[in-house]
């Protein structure tokens, strides 16, 4: 597998390179890029065995299954959606893994945001969602484990069509889409208390009140 160094529509930015250890053997990747793109371009296509040792690769590609799954400086990582910075070494799960329990210690503390309505999942839907509950004045907060908000968006390049009534998005690009959603959700998060989106995030806590607690 080779690295797409000219597409049409998508800007294809050079980074700084970053070396990691793969069974011995020193693999070079590009800082923000994927460990998954760096074992693909290094000509390691294998990440995992089966039960019968079949051999497994990528799967969803999109982080939402465990095909991918490999151990990134001890720690179990699905590769397709992990970069590459600061990575040192890694490793198939061993046959019988089983994972320690871990110890969190959060160096500062945890800040309470109190709202009517957590979103889990800044994608199309949880966006759209958080659109309508806006328009009728209810509080509420996005929270998504990704590092950029617009889910499935951010992979499509296609232009969409006037689907919608408002038709808001109709000739726009998926990616597109995706950046017209960070400007009014950075303008919404500084604007108000009551709104805002919160990234690299995991909901630890749920309660049945109104106050919900995650952290930052």
């Amino acid at each position: 597998m080779h690295k797409i160094h000219k597409h049409p529509i998508i800007e294809v930015t050079q980074a700084e390179k970053q070396r990691f250890h793969f069974q011995g053997k020193a693999v070079e990747g590009e800082k923000g890029f994927t460990i998954a793109a760096a074992l693909h371009r290094a000509g390691y296509p294998v990440h995992s065995h089966s039960l019968k040792n079949r051999r497994r690769s990528l799967e969803c590609g999109i982080g939402k299954c465990s095909a991918c799954e490999m151990l990134v400086d001890g720690e179990v990582k699905r590769i397709c959606i992990t970069p590459v910075d600061g990575v040192q070494t890694v490793g198939e799960i061993p046959k019988g893994f089983v994972a320690e329990p871990g110890i969190y210690i959060k160096p500062q503390g945890f800040r309470v945001y109190k709202t009517e309505v957590v979103i889990v999942g800044a994608g199309p839907a949880g966006l759209a969602a958080r659109e309508v509950l806006n328009e009728h004045g209810i509080s509420n907060i996005v929270v998504d484990s990704n590092s950029e908000i617009g889910g499935q968006f951010n992979m499509q390049t296609h232009q969409f069509f006037f689907f919608e009534k408002e038709k808001k998005y109709g000739g726009m690009r998926g990616f597109e889409i995706s950046k017209t959603w960070r400007g009014i959700t950075t303008k919404a998060s500084c604007s108000t208390a009551r709104y805002g989106t919160s990234l690299r995030e995991t909901v630890w806590q749920r309660k049945t009140s109104p106050q919900t607690k995650y952290s930052t």
